[in-house]
Parts: structure tokens; C-alpha cells; sequence
């Protein structure tokens, strides 16, 4: 027996290292190992095996390997070997783990596994978003260690927040996540706030057929119960766990505060958000808001942007924005040069739409060159 026992420990502390060993080769050549553990198909599942493993050195020394792999991988193989069980596994790994780096790694794991229907409902299935919630709270001002926990809690909740899934996203919203995600706008990492971004736009997309409809009085006028008061761009009534209404959530000021970021990833995130709001029949109502907010300069200092995307977005909002006699002549003249700089310098379709926005100001004929 204590030969036996020996010869496990060796084992287990010769696994301990190896997998030390190639986490620390994936922090400095991560493609390079990636490639070299899936060409070794068999070895994934048994990476898998070893992070249900009962030593808890060798469990945390095996996460952390995984992790370092699953943000590059390829779904297929994940797809294939990631099943209930490990899904219950990390979580459980989160819940009750003393280790903060195997927490961290295992978090890590779920906020980059495939986005697919079959993983989504087995994570809510096994609470993954009370989880998820407990942490993003508990790491709110800690240590860097604990912010990367919330980066990474963030980016595991994105995936109930899509717009093609009511049941997900309502499952989120009823966590009481909104107003937290709100919160770290102000607080939160560069990622972290690129992240809530994302999912405060994917919860919005969902908002104007979630509105509840405004009950019509009955009855004589001055008996009649007092009529619920509808939100100005859903044009219905809004909460935010039942519609998740950014204006509801006090999300504006936050997301608009966010475009002087530095970061592009983080205005483009916000950007996509707080334009959900006039997209459609919205258009009116929703630049009223954004204008409210101050955020049509930002949006306009956007056009001498060097990031492709939030140019394009900026010129697209805009070329909405301007369709409307109102904000046309308020916010017009600040943005003609921009726009004629653009019409000058930028690619076809940049020079495109920036003609088009002039044409709305008045600047340019509709049948100038610049259309075509």
C-alpha cells in the first residue's frame, strides 16, 4: 500500500508539472501549443478527465491548462468533449474552490466556450447565473485578481443576453443583473465595461416588443384608476427586468459617459447599445434621448476617429440622425467639416455616406460625384 500510494503521489506531482510546465509555454506561445495538444486529439479529453480530478493541485494545474486553451481552440473539439458533467464540474469548481486562480481559470473557461444552444442551457441548468451574479458582486473594488473574475463572469453572461433567446435573457434580467451591470459602466475594467456594453445592447434589442402596451381607460374620465405612464421610446410600459429598458435601468448616462473612453472597443460596445434606441420607428423619439444625454457630439467627434468600426457606426447613426429637421440644424453645422474632410479622404463607402449626410444638410446635391 505505501508503495502504491508513493508511486500516486509521484504521478500526480510529475502531472502537476507537466501541466505547470505547458500553461506556462501557452502564456508565451500560445498558438504554437494550442495547435500542438489538438493535433494530439486524445489529449483533450483526458485535459477534460484531469479537471475532475479529486487532488485539487493537479485539478487547478489542469484548468488552468484548459483555459489557456479554450479561447483559440477550435468549437468542434470542445463541442465534442464538453458535456453536463464538465459543465457541473466548473461550476462547482467556482462555488466552493479556495483556490482564486482555479476560480478564475475556471471562469475563464465557461466565458469562452462555444456560444452553442446545448452548452447555454446546460450552464442555466446547473445555476450557472446566480453563480455568475455572486461573483461579479463580490469582485465589485477588490484586487486585479478579482477584476479579471468579473471580466471573465461578464463575459460568460453574454451568452444569455442574446436577443434570439427571450427565455435566456428574461432568466438573466430576473437575476437583478441589469442594475448591476449599470454599475460597473462606472467602475468596471476596460473589458469589463467593453463586455456589459455588449450585453446592455443585446438586452436592449429586445426591449420594444417586451413593452407592455398602455391599458386604455374605462369608464367616465375622473373615476377611471390613473394610467400608467409609457416609456418615450418603447411608447409603452417598461421595467427593467421585464423589458430591460435601458432608460428604465438609468443605462444612458452611463453608456454615453463611456464614450469618452479611450478605448475603441469600449465606445464601439457602448456605441452599439445606446443606438439601439433609435433603430426602427424609434428614430424620433430615440435621438431625443441621446440628445438629452449629450450624446450626439460624441457621437459626431466619432467621424475623425481612427477605428474603422466606430467610424462606420458614427456615420450610420448620423445619416439617420440627420434625416430629422430638428437635430439636423442643432447638430449639423459641428459636424459639416468632419464630413466634408471625409467626403475628401475617405474610401468609397466612407466618401458615400458622408456625401449623403451632407445632402441632408443641405451642403452637397444629391446628384453629386460623390454618390457614386
Amino acid at each position: 500500500m505505501c508503495i502504491n500510494t508513493a508511486v500516486m503521489s509521484f504521478l500526480h506531482l510529475f502531472l502537476i508539472q507537466m501541466l505547470r510546465l505547458f500553461s506556462s509555454f501557452c502564456c508565451i506561445h500560445h498558438n504554437r501549443i494550442t495547435l500542438l495538444i489538438y493535433e494530439q486529439y486524445p489529449a483533450v479529453p483526458k485535459l477534460i478527465q484531469l479537471c475532475e480530478n479529486e487532488n485539487q493541485n493537479l485539478r487547478a494545474s489542469a484548468v488552468r491548462l484548459f483555459s489557456c486553451l479554450v479561447e483559440n481552440c477550435d468549437e468542434a473539439i470542445i463541442q465534442e468533449n464538453v458535456n453536463q458533467k464538465c459543465i457541473n464540474t466548473l461550476l462547482r469548481i467556482i462555488k466552493s474552490s479556495s483556490d482564486e486562480e482555479e476560480v478564475l481559470c475556471a471562469m475563464g473557461i465557461i466565458c469562452y466556450l462555444p456560444e452553442n444552444d446545448h452548452i447555454t442551457q446546460w450552464l442555466l441548468d446547473a445555476g450557472a447565473l446566480q453563480i455568475i451574479k455572486h461573483h461579479v458582486e463580490l469582485g465589485k473594488g477588490r484586487d486585479r485578481q478579482r477584476r479579471n473574475l468579473v471580466e471573465n463572469a461578464i463575459g460568460a453572461l453574454v451568452r444569455f443576453t442574446v436577443p434570439t433567446n427571450l427565455e435566456w435573457q428574461k432568466s438573466a434580467a430576473e437575476t437583478g443583473i441589469i442594475p448591476v451591470l449599470v454599475q460597473l459602466l462606472e467602475n468596471g475594467t476596460t473589458l469589463t465595461k467593453q463586455r456589459v456594453a455588449q450585453c446592455l445592447a443585446q438586452f436592449s434589442r429586445s426591449s420594444f416588443r417586451l413593452s407592455r402596451p398602455i391599458p386604455k381607460r374605462k369608464g367616465l374620465w375622473c373615476f377611471s384608476a390613473p394610467t400608467d405612464i409609457g416609456c418615450m421610446v418603447h411608447e409603452g410600459v417598461c421595467s427593467v427586468k421585464s423589458s430591460f429598458c435601458l432608460l428604465e435601468a438609468n443605462a444612458v448616462g452611463s453608456l454615453t459617459r463611456t464614450l469618452n473612453e479611450s478605448d475603441p472597443g469600449v465606445c464601439e460596445a457602448s456605441l452599439d447599445a445606446l443606438l439601439t434606441l433609435v433603430e426602427g420607428e424609434r428614430l424620433q423619439s430615440g435621438s431625443k434621448v441621446l440628445a438629452e444625454a449629450n450624446a450626439i457630439p460624441l457621437i459626431i467627434r466619432y467621424l475623425g476617429s481612427h477605428s474603422p468600426g466606430l467610424l462606420e457606426k458614427s456615420l450610420n447613426a448620423l445619416e439617420r440622425i440627420f434625416r430629422l429637421g430638428e437635430f439636423k440644424h442643432m447638430y449639423g453645422p459641428s459636424a459639416q467639416m468632419a464630413l466634408v474632410d471625409l467626403t475628401q479622404r475617405g474610401n468609397g463607402s466612407v466618401r458615400s455616406m458622408s456625401a449623403r449626410i451632407l445632402a441632408h444638410l443641405n451642403v452637397l446635391d444629391e446628384q453629386s460625384s460623390y454618390f457614386s
